[in-house]
């Protein structure tokens, strides 16, 4: 027969459908082995009554979903880190893979006494296998695993191709004809197959191009594959009764992070004496992803805040793994809302109600809300961070009850609307928040305010081998129609003894109080009136020999180490 013209490769996806007959046929005749009940489990025929066919009903199931752990570093090893990498498993688009705890509750009726082989479909292909617990609710003594194994090979398009290697298989051409002979090998690219060389009976091997097929017919699926990963236990059941059992298990693929809308009310931004007081309410929302392949319906959730140690093993994480495996029933639950309250060194938001994760499915749920909180407004200049001419828009607000908030806030994304002069929500910041606890301040960096502008420049320097001194001129603008207060910051050596601070250039105006943030770092507070200008100079001196112990003249307790 003539070889057909070469066409384009088929794309995995495609294949899959031209493999999807013959597959669906091979299912139907291997499946007289098994019997499917209901949620996925299978018991071997062997051991199970016809009379009495086993059912099992889902109860119920739990998720801890944990929050992204900190940064890697912080004075771990490298092999501390790459087996942190190891067990999060390959990160989503945000950076971080997920994980949660799962508690999957069943009822089994009519489970036969003796051993059995059950396998359990419908796992999350992140499950970590050495994570997983079966045990009874009803009789903790009468159920135990004799043997357990996870079943990930799957049966896609290629590793069905890949078990026929060495055998025969037919071949049907867009052209309308046939070649049936032994499959020699499968050329893939990624995820794609592009090729297969056949070998008919009698003749040479031929590599025909998957873009020229039609379809590929197999006498049967091969044996250990499977369409779902699959837990497969042999159980050793002594309980002829109904039998209430939970299923435990690490996996990945499931995460949340915290959102928060911070709205100013159209009161907000009253200036007194060069203090903004702005009003805002605060609505902070749990987004939980779920990647893991696996739906779960009507879930309870539990969101568990804090940055948790991953280097160890997940078997070793028993402190907190136990804690899960005994919990609250859903009905105990009186709040639809998340409830909070403390867990080890993290925090528990528990939802009062069940909810449904569907596979690739992003879902928000309200965590925390604050209303008609008080919230300083200021301006931070900064010469030797970002632009010289512009200065930072910061906000500070108490996150106590008496303030409208006094709630534990986890780590996440906040995003500031205000008001225009027509009354509409408009979006003008975005950033972010450490986890805070109750009675701690919480910072906002917004961005550059339009209606300021800053001028730096040194003066009077002499720097020698190992001491020197300079004058640093800031020179502040404000064209807002109310006074303004701003933080300037002043960057000094470490070895610095000396320092004053006043107003006017070259210290031509009257003292000006000054204090230490840090080590090396100085902050000025200066009020600038509506649409004036304001100059301030700041000389200093320093000594490498025997410098430092600098002392802000308005505050004894404030030294500055060597």
């Amino acid at each position: 027969a003539t070889q057909p013209a070469l066409r384009p490769p088929l794309t995995l996806a495609r294949m899959f459908r031209l493999l999807a007959a013959p597959v669906a046929a091979a299912l139907i005749v291997l499946g007289f082995w098994a019997m499917q009940s209901p949620d996925g489990p299978v018991i071997s025929p062997a051991h199970a009554d016809p009379a009495r066919p086993v059912v099992i009903e889902r109860e119920g199931v739990s998720l801890t979903i944990l929050s992204k752990p900190a940064p890697q570093g912080g004075g771990y090893s490298a092999m501390q880190q790459k087996a942190q990498m190891e067990w999060a498993g390959p990160a989503n688009s945000a950076g971080w893979a997920g994980m949660a705890l799962v508690r999957d509750r069943r009822l089994a009726r009519h489970l036969p006494v003796g051993q059995s082989v059950v396998s359990f479909t419908g796992v999350p292909s992140g499950i970590l296998p050495d994570s997983v617990r079966l045990r009874s609710l009803d009789d903790p003594d009468g159920l135990s695993i004799l043997e357990q194994n996870y079943q990930y090979d799957l049966a896609s398009a290629s590793a069905i191709l890949d078990r026929y290697i060495e055998k025969d298989v037919t071949v049907a051409f867009k052209d309308d004809t046939r070649v049936t002979g032994k499959l020699i090998s499968v050329a893939k690219s990624g995820q794609a197959i592009q090729s297969l060389t056949i070998q008919p009976s009698g003749e040479g091997p031929r590599i025909v191009g998957v873009g020229q097929v039609a379809s590929v017919s197999l006498a049967k699926l091969p044996q250990g594959l499977r369409t779902t990963p699959t837990l497969q236990w042999t159980l050793d059941n002594r309980r002829r009764q109904p039998q209430q059992f939970e299923v435990a298990y690490l996996t990945k693929g499931l995460s949340w992070r915290a959102d928060y809308m911070l709205t100013l009310r159209s009161d907000a931004g009253n200036a007194t004496d060069g203090e903004i007081v702005d009003l805002a309410d605060l609505t902070g929302y749990a987004t939980v992803t779920n990647l893991s392949g696996v739906t779960y319906k009507d879930a309870q959730l539990k969101l568990m805040a804090g940055d948790v140690n991953l280097v160890q093993p997940p078997m070793q994480q028993q402190e907190w793994e136990d804690a899960y495996l005994v919990g609250d029933r859903l009905s105990d639950r009186q709040s639809l809302g998340f409830k909070q309250k403390s867990f080890f060194e993290y925090h528990l938001y528990t939802l009062g109600q069940a909810t449904t994760l569907a596979d690739r499915e992003v879902k928000q749920i309200e965590l925390v809300t604050g209303r008609g909180m008080k919230m300083k407004r200021g301006y931070v200049y900064d010469p030797q961070k970002g632009n010289k001419r512009n200065m930072l828009v910061v906000s500070e607000l108490e996150n106590t009850e008496e303030n409208g908030l006094g709630k534990p806030l986890p780590k996440g994304v906040v995003r500031l609307f205000a008001p225009d002069p027509d009354g509409q929500i408009q979006p003008v910041g975005k950033t972010e928040i450490d986890h805070t606890p109750v009675k701690e301040k919480l910072r906002f960096q917004w961005g550059m305010a339009f209606d300021l502008i800053g001028e730096f420049r040194e003066t009077d320097a002499q720097r020698y081998s190992n001491r020197g001194h300079l004058t640093a001129e800031y020179k502040l603008r404000n064209h807002k129609s109310h006074p303004v207060t701003i933080t300037v910051i002043v960057h000094v050596p470490p070895t610095t003894y000396e320092l004053t601070c006043w107003d006017g250039a070259k210290g031509r105006g009257m003292p000006r109080p000054w204090h230490i943030r840090q080590v090396g770092l100085v902050e000025v507070d200066v009020t600038v009136p509506a649409n004036s200008e304001q100059t301030i100079s700041i000389p200093y001196a320093w000594r490498n020999n025997n410098g430092g112990n600098l002392k802000s003249p308005y505050d004894e307790s404030s030294t500055k180490e060597n």
